[in-house]
């Protein structure tokens, strides 16, 4: 007998891919402070990160890379506890996008790697 659970999460499926929701594919999420310094990937996606803080501000800057020839773009988004965010797009295969964000009155950020289209 099917459980529940996966028919309900197959329908569920069908009706985001019939509606035309798109939707992000995200597997790579981590919260940091001042200090940090990170690579990561997942398929398809590649960056490399630090976090710097100087006077109660915070600095995020790295890079993003797609690693994948497919539909979807590499994407790193910054969010800060007080609602501060930027992100940084790699946008085809084998492109490297460089970034520098800047967030006031903040020493700690969650950075999450991704998949978007």
């Amino acid at each position: 007998m099917p459980r529940p659970h996966r028919a309900l999460a197959a329908v569920g499926s069908l009706l985001l891919a019939s509606s035309g929701i798109t939707l992000t594919i995200a597997t790579d999420a981590s919260a940091a402070t001042c200090g940090a310094h990170k690579v990561t990937s997942i398929p398809g996606a590649r960056a490399e990160y630090r976090l710097a803080c100087k006077s109660g501000n915070l600095r995020v800057y790295g890079w993003v890379k797609d690693t994948r020839a497919d539909d979807f773009f590499a994407a790193l988004h910054v969010h800060t506890p007080n609602g501060q965010a930027n992100s940084a797009f790699a946008n085809g295969w084998g492109k490297v996008e460089h970034f520098s964000f800047y967030f006031a009155d903040t020493r700690s950020a969650e950075v999450r790697l991704s998949l978007d289209d």
